[in-house]
């Protein structure tokens, strides 16, 4: 063979065998296919997409080899490399959390604050590490493979590039068209194995097959278009407050990743003890299974849709309105920063900085002692003739679930939470005992707070609000964490308030954060209806038969007393609509389901709408 051919030949046989490592390695996205069709749609798209994912790699490489084939080589591998790195983080993400590398994620990395708000031991970085050097020399490895395969195998074929073109164009068609069918007809199978493929774009076909081909689209698909336009109107009027005799005031206290059913006298004496004798909201969801919109529903009474443009605006909570306009004196803590998410874009956009103490130092736990000794000493310190608000978030419960040796009622927890060599099914059960302990420590610091005011003969001055931003699940429905679905695991938060004058109270009936300020903003002088800047209602009359919304970065779930919708508010989610009991089954007849909950959905939509001005 030529000497000048057998570059080439490494060249072509490189980029084969790196083709096919792609393909190995997006297929672990992948469960096994049910039936021969969906093997072979599940064939063609892993595929496609990896030669989708390679080619401008090896267009680069190609472009750089006639200055100098070294550096082409280098980068060639270099490049190929950290496309297997993202295809692990990617996967790493999808297995944990049911979500692809997307607008939520680069929002995370590029937000200040966003990733130290993941949460990640040194023994997961150093793991990663490792994982990340694996990739480079894998690749390194495949490129030695290639070049001693090209000079010492001769009788290998040489790979013609030139077929691959067509062969390529012929397997997109295919699996959009293939794609296109089953959006028309709600073929979930084929949908879900799309939804697993990183970065996939889908075709839907609809106009094309009921306007040119004249066939007629399932009704049960037919689902409300929940997209918003138009510019912010909020609050619809401005707020209208007569300042009460004796000023109440407020402490509100949110934990991060706080599950309702951990609220229990073993795991948290303390504040379960305190919620016997406060006002106890046992059935309370968050607007969100996240931290953000799950903090945007608690201090706007708003659904998830409504984010953006209320970051857009800039526009801050109505709660921090009327406090300042009543000259409260304000001190907020986080052991979290205020910048991720933007809360001080958002919720705190008017408070000033010197009144906000961002304390992210060391583990969770030791944040938190510090953030509440600081706001203790906010107390005592304050001008006693004037009313105060401050705010807490607690970031104990938040993973790693980090606590003190103390706080250790779970003996049997996993002692290191690695990412990089984590297996849910092994694991998970070491895992949520690592939370109850963190949720343990967590309860002597609410202790703190309550007994503090109590000593200082506060109590029948102030409000208190006890609450999570969101829930966390164990594989409670296959899933770790939250921010991944509208699971109650993700959803269902305590919920605990302290009103002066008010007996003692258990409510059992559906509750939302959307409700907070319906209930507080008249006790804080407020004379405004509350669908003026609500789309709540007080806490104090909650009605039955209520439907719920509760939101994330591009969905909207709307919560049944029997099942759950979800509807994409974004062109980002693939799957037009999801369903479920509302204990989070799979439901049977889904045009059933959807008969009933349209006719109210619709109505929801029109009263989140009406915050928009066209």
């Amino acid at each position: 063979m030529p000497p000048a051919i057998v570059p080439r030949r490494a060249d072509a046989l490189y980029w084969l065998f790196t083709w096919i490592a792609v393909v190995l390695h997006l297929g672990h996205l992948f469960d096994a296919p049910q039936t021969p069709g969906l093997a072979l749609y599940q064939g063609v798209l892993l595929g496609s997409y990896a030669l989708l994912f390679i080619a401008p790699l090896w267009l680069f490489g190609r472009l750089l080899a006639p200055l100098s084939r070294t550096i082409g080589l280098v980068v060639s591998v270099l490049l190929a490399g950290l496309l297997q790195l993202l295809i692990y983080a990617d996967g790493l993400l999808w297995s944990l959390y049911g979500f692809h590398l997307n607008g939520f994620v680069w929002n995370i990395v590029t937000t200040p604050g966003g990733i130290a708000a993941l949460g990640s031991s040194e023994s997961s970085q150093v793991g990663f590490a490792f994982i990340a050097a694996a990739c480079f020399v894998g690749q390194a490895l495949l490129r030695i493979l290639a070049a001693f395969a090209s000079r010492w195998r001769p009788s290998l074929p040489t790979p013609r590039w030139l077929w691959v073109l067509p062969l390529f164009l012929l397997a997109t068609l295919g699996e959009r068209v293939g794609y296109g069918i089953s959006h028309f007809y709600g073929y979930s199978p084929l949908l879900e194995t799309a939804q697993r493929m990183p970065l996939y774009q889908p075709l839907t076909m609809r106009r094309l097959l009921e306007q040119r081909l004249g066939l007629e689209r399932p009704q049960r698909l037919e689902v409300e278009n929940v997209a918003l336009k138009g510019q912010l109107d909020y609050p619809q009027v401005p707020l209208r407050i007569e300042p009460p005799g004796k000023p109440l005031n407020v402490v509100w206290l949110v934990a991060e990743s706080w599950r309702a059913d951990s609220l229990t006298p073993r795991v948290m004496p303390q504040t379960s003890a305190f919620a016997e004798r406060a006002q106890h909201f046992t059935r309370h969801f968050s607007g969100g299974n996240g931290t953000r919109i799950g903090m945007f529903s608690q201090f706007y009474g708003l659904p998830a849709n409504l984010w953006f443009p209320v970051l857009d605006a800039r526009v801050g909570s109505p709660l921090i309105d009327v406090l300042q306009r009543q000259d409260y004196q304000m001190r907020l803590f986080t052991s979290a920063r205020f910048s991720y998410p933007e809360f001080d874009k958002t919720l705190f956009v008017k408070v000033p900085p010197e009144q906000m103490q961002a304390y992210d130092q060391g583990p969770g736990w030791q944040r938190d002692r510090k953030n509440v000794e600081d706001l203790l000493g906010f107390i005592d310190q304050r001008d006693a003739q004037r009313p105060f608000m401050t705010f807490m978030f607690f970031e104990s419960p938040h993973a790693n679930y980090e606590f003190p040796p103390e706080s250790v009622i779970e003996p049997d927890y996993l002692p290191d939470l690695n990412y990089a060599n984590m297996n849910l099914e092994r694991d998970i059960g070491g895992i949520h005992k690592r939370y109850l302990n963190a949720v343990h420590h967590l309860d002597g610091q609410i202790a703190r707070v309550i007994d503090h005011l109590e000593r200082r003969g506060l109590m029948d001055d102030t409000l208190l609000v006890i609450t999570g931003d969101h829930g966390e699940e164990f594989m409670d429905n296959g899933r770790w964490g939250h921010n991944s679905s509208f699971v109650d695991a993700q959803l269902r938060v305590p919920l605990v308030l302290w009103v002066p004058g008010r007996e003692a109270r258990r409510e059992d009936m559906r509750t939302s954060h959307v409700d907070l300020l319906p209930t507080l903003m008249p006790l804080l002088g407020v004379r405004n209806p509350v669908h003026d800047y609500s789309i709540g209602q007080s806490l104090f009359s909650p009605t039955a038969q209520r439907l719920l919304v509760a939101g994330d970065w591009d969905r909207l779930a709307f919560l049944g007393e029997e099942h759950k919708v979800v509807l994409p508010f974004t062109s980002g989610s693939m799957l037009p609509m999801q369903a479920s009991s509302a204990s989070d089954r799979p439901v049977g007849d889904l045009s059933k389901v959807l008969q009933g909950f349209m006719p109210r959905i619709r109505s929801e939509l029109q009263g989140i709408r009406r915050f928009l001005a066209h």
